[in-house]
């Protein structure tokens, strides 16, 4: 095993890579967005957000994007968003843009789509989404080895795990530490990542909720999480390749002396670590959700 190498050893491998012709980036159509992140199969993405910021909805929105745009296929949990067939009525509606459901959460008729374009719809995510259903196994029984292990044997471009707290801690092994066994199991998303060619997602909460800050005009409000405040800690900043934090600003309020005033449905996506490169930039993205399509615009 040779464990040491040299610049003219490695030279044809050099040449291929200064040559390299890079395919088309996968985007999502939203110019700021695609600015400050564009996905690389064989590397991780880990995103989190308080309750309430719309980081499970952000998700959504991103997958339906990259199928709509680039095919790509999504082996997908998401324990907190209702049942699988909940699940995929939220993708229906954000294919055709409309509701799919005859009533809204108030029992109240609504305008939806018509049959064709539910039919449609749904042989579209069919196409292009496999759900992983958590009810099946139980509570003990969701570990990230079977849920990859699962994903394995899927043609996809991404998997997702939205929340990570959903998933079974075993910590025999690693002396009851959690930071320990966060830590391993993270390596071995990257592993997955890079041995599928694949972009694994997982969805995780902020540690601490503190509405800390003063708007202008009073209000308390939280600001963005630090990437070391995220549920777990230090681990994650750590193990991760990019990390995007999905913020919801104070509604109606100002936030510092000479900034716009905050519009309902404002969403920033921020940037809190980025590799490799050429996978996009620190920095955020201010974006306004439609909330008559659920998709995320330019403000």
């Amino acid at each position: 095993m040779n464990l040491t190498q040299k610049a003219n050893e490695r030279y044809a491998g050099l040449q291929n890579l200064r040559n390299e012709q890079r395919p088309d980036p996968v985007v999502t159509g939203n110019a700021q967005l695609d600015d400050l992140y564009i996905p690389r199969k064989g590397y991780p993405l880990f995103v989190a957000g308080a309750p309430h910021h719309g980081k499970s909805l952000f998700l959504k929105w991103l997958l339906t994007c990259w199928s709509e745009r680039h095919q790509w296929k999504h082996f997908v949990y998401m324990g907190e968003e209702g049942s699988v067939d909940e699940l995929i009525l939220d993708f229906c509606e954000l294919y055709v843009k409309k509701p799919a459901r005859r009533v809204d959460w108030r029992g109240k008729e609504q305008e939806h789509m018509t049959d064709t374009e539910f039919e449609v719809a749904v042989r579209w995510v069919n196409d292009h989404f496999t759900f992983f259903d958590g009810d099946a196994v139980g509570d003990s029984g969701f570990t990230p080895d079977l849920f990859y292990a699962t994903a394995a044997d899927l043609q996809v471009d991404t998997t997702v795990i939205d929340p990570w707290n959903d998933v079974a801690r075993d910590l025999r092994n690693v002396g009851g530490r959690e930071d320990v066994w966060l830590t391993e199991e993270l390596r071995k998303v990257r592993l997955h990542s890079a041995k599928h060619d694949r972009v694994d997602i997982i969805c995780n909460h902020i540690a601490k909720l503190n509405a800390d800050a003063t708007t202008l005009g009073g209000k308390r409000y939280q600001k963005p999480a630090l990437p070391q405040e995220w549920a777990g800690g230090q681990a994650w900043y750590r193990r991760a390749f990019t990390m995007l934090l999905v913020y919801r600003p104070p509604v109606d309020q100002i936030m510092r002396e000479g900034e716009p005033i905050i519009q309902d449905g404002e969403t920033w996506i921020i940037n809190q670590k980025s590799k490799p490169k050429g996978t996009g930039r620190l920095g955020t993205a201010k974006l306004r959700l439609n909330r008559q399509t659920n998709h995320l615009e330019d403000i």
